[in-house]
């Protein structure tokens, strides 16, 4: 049976009204003042597609609820120092592979999301594609030494949420962390990239820190003219497998 033009605008009608009157009630209850201008001037389609939208973003985060573990083997975290000072063409920058860490991520509709990470302060390794093995291992003794990041006294480097929710984008993931390095502790926030495949997660991103942030004092030679830049980057590519 097919509806003429007369009886389509009258249905469309009668949904759009409903959809106001909704509005007029959430302000009537003062659950939020802005509710019934938000259900006046949203389109009558987009209307119709949002519980769809919510629907589909609850779905998803029931697949992915679980708790998880790093895949250490096919995961990797890496740290980019830049140099710096009047002189830099003299120095390089550096590419640094954190190759001992753990962790978890726990993610429950009852006790909310959490994530834990804890590496070895000590595993950090150079690996610059130039340069040469003594170069690397030099650049490394002075990193990991008492003047740098004196891995002696403070061994780990830890990640503790604050904060872990997906954003309005089902890949887009906010995170709110204390990062503890050098035995400093920070309140950091992080904008994650994050995939689902079956049993496993990706996530993915970078951020910038400044040494000292964390009472490291950049690296420098022949007075300043050559240094390591305060501002570093740490990007992760992190994979977690289910755990049952």
């Amino acid at each position: 049976m097919e509806i003429g033009n007369t009886e389509l605008l009258v249905s469309l009608g009668y949904f759009r009204n409903r959809m106001r009157t909704a509005g007029a009630v959430i302000q009537n209850n003062a659950v939020s003042p802005l509710a019934s201008l938000f259900f006046q001037r949203t389109p009558l389609p987009l209307l119709l597609l949002l519980p769809l939208y919510f629907c589909g973003l609850q779905n998803s985060l029931a697949q992915i609820a679980g708790t998880y573990r790093v895949d250490t083997k096919e995961s990797q975290i890496q740290i980019h120092l830049f140099k710096g000072g009047f002189l830099s063409s003299l120095g390089d920058n550096h590419l640094i592979a954190m190759t001992r860490f753990s962790g978890t991520a726990k993610l429950t509709k009852m006790d909310g999301w959490t994530a834990e990470l804890s590496g070895d302060a000590a595993s950090l390794k150079v690996i610059d594609p130039w340069g040469n093995p003594s170069e690397r291992k030099e650049v490394e003794d002075t990193m990991l030494g008492p003047s740098q990041l004196d891995v002696k006294d403070f061994p780990s480097i830890k990640l503790h949420s604050v904060s872990f929710d997906p954003t309005a984008q089902d890949t887009a993931w906010h995170l709110v962390a204390e990062v503890e390095l050098h035995g400093v502790t920070r309140k950091v926030q992080f904008s994650l990239d994050c995939h689902a495949n079956g049993e496993r997660l990706q996530i993915s991103g970078k951020k910038m820190f400044k040494l000292t942030d964390f009472n490291i004092q950049p690296f420098s030679t022949a007075f300043g003219a050559v240094k390591v830049k305060n501002d570093f980057e740490v990007t992760y590519n992190v994979v977690l497998d289910r755990v049952h």
